[in-house]
């Protein structure tokens, strides 16, 4: 998750002007390590799924966390498509921190599924 999370943070703060003297091309070279880490984290992702369904399908909470690691994704997605340099948003900067936002959120959704759920396993909800 830090790959993700801190590569797409990077690029944010690109975006906003944070690191305005970073060279987007630099930053760019680490999006086949970013999409290697989130096929990682749709495999354990998919594990704990399997192991525990009640224990997350129940969870509103998961539903929160799996919107915004989508949207996240599809802005990273987007970014590296165009390319930082040729981004041809009207507003990039809303976009960064739109993104920045969504990353905040699938971290505290994802730290806070483990307290919060109601049924650990279908079996004992009857």
């Amino acid at each position: 998750m830090a790959f993700v999370v801190g590569i797409n943070l990077a690029v944010a703060l690109k975006l906003v002007g944070v690191a305005a003297r970073v060279d987007h091309r630099l930053l760019m070279r680490f999006y086949p390590l970013h999409w290697y880490a989130a096929a990682l984290i749709l495999l354990s992702g998919l594990a704990l799924l399997l192991a525990y369904p009640a224990k997350a399908l129940t969870n509103p909470l998961f539903y929160v966390k799996l919107a915004a690691l989508t949207g996240g994704l599809s802005i990273a997605a987007l970014w590296q498509r165009r390319g930082l340099a040729g981004l041809d948003l009207d507003r990039p900067r809303m976009l960064a921190l739109v993104a920045i936002l969504l990353w905040v959120i699938t971290l505290f959704a994802g730290r806070f599924l483990a307290y919060t759920h109601s049924v650990l396993l279908a079996s004992r909800s009857f």
